[in-house]
Parts: structure tokens; C-alpha cells; sequence
């Protein structure tokens, strides 16, 4: 039987708990990323907050490191 593998309860940029899914957060770019914001089509810009709807592709983000919470 195989064992699960625990999820982080905190994103390694942060000591913040990620957010749940469908909940609105205010997030930025990481200097040098360039990455669109599948809301509106533009980009998330890296020096001023965005609101955005917590998805998966969001949590990874965030898990990845590209995006930070504010």
C-alpha cells in the first residue's frame, strides 16, 4: 500500500498558509516573471498588487516561487 506524501499547510516563499481554492487574493510577479493573468489576459504585474481568484495554476505559481502574496 502506497503512503501519501504530505503537502506543505505553507508555501515555501511564505509563512503564510496558502489560500483555498476560489478564494480572492492580492498576489505580484516575481521580479523578471513574466506571467499572464488568466483572468484578464494581461500580465501580473510585478510592482503593484493583483487580485486574483485562487486556482490550481495559481497554487503552483506560488508554489513554484513566481508569484508572492500580499
Amino acid at each position: 500500500m502506497a503512503t501519501a506524501t504530505p503537502v506543505p499547510s505553507t508555501s515555501p516563499a511564505n509563512t503564510r498558509p496558502y489560500p483555498r481554492l476560489g478564494e480572492t487574493v492580492q498576489v505580484q510577479a516575481v521580479p523578471g516573471a513574466r506571467l499572464i493573468n488568466n483572468e484578464t489576459g494581461g500580465f501580473i504585474a510585478t510592482d503593484k498588487p493583483t487580485p486574483q481568484t485562487v486556482t490550481v495554476t495559481l497554487l503552483r505559481r506560488l508554489a513554484d516561487g513566481d508569484l508572492v502574496l500580499i
